[in-house]
């Protein structure tokens, strides 16, 4: 029978393979999530609601990878729980972010939340200009593509990069282990 809840004694934290699939995990989700952070708060792109849900399932990865590590110094979690739900989280922004880019190539239609246009925009009362708290805001169309790198949207890239992080978070997890 094998152990889901093997113990590593005095192993040190890198050499466990959930730690390094944690860690590797942690860092891929860290960079997209500064890259669309950079992109829209010193590069001026506003991101779409599908942005925003891409990147509510890197801050899954970021805490499931953080939690991980940290139980390594309690020794409380199983040793495939981790590595299996940052696999799945990375899969989900995988599927965001294919979703989103048949949504920018017209394939489907996106939710209804993404259909703003320029002409949605609010207009700002200067008598008044925190009146537009109290509105609804749409953000920018989800069909409309703001960058492209080597001819692959944003969605793209992150739909890329998160399949990457999916296969290698699973690739250091089991990378290794004997059963």
């Amino acid at each position: 029978m094998v152990s889901t809840t093997r113990s590593y004694g005095t192993t040190p934290l890198f050499k466990r393979p959930d730690a390094r699939a944690a860690l590797f995990g942690f860092v891929v989700s860290a960079a997209l999530l500064g890259g669309a952070w950079f992109f829209q708060y010193v590069l001026g792109y506003a991101p779409c609601i599908m942005c925003y849900w891409q990147r509510h399932a890197h801050k899954v990865v970021l805490a499931v990878a953080a939690a991980t590590i940290a139980a390594h110094a309690v020794g409380g979690l199983p040793r495939w729980l981790g590595p299996v739900l940052l696999v799945s989280a990375f899969t989900g922004s995988f599927v965001l972010g294919a979703f989103h880019v048949g949504v920018e190539f017209g394939l489907w239609d996106g939710p209804a939340a993404c259909a703003a246009t320029v002409g949605d925009l609010p207009t700002i009362d200067p008598n008044d200009p925190l009146a537009i708290l109290d509105g609804e805001f749409a953000g920018p169309s989800c069909s409309d593509v703001a960058w492209r790198f080597l001819g692959i949207s944003m969605a793209g890239w992150n739909a890329l990069i998160s399949l990457f992080g999916a296969l290698g978070t699973y690739r250091l997890a089991t990378h290794g282990v004997k059963p």
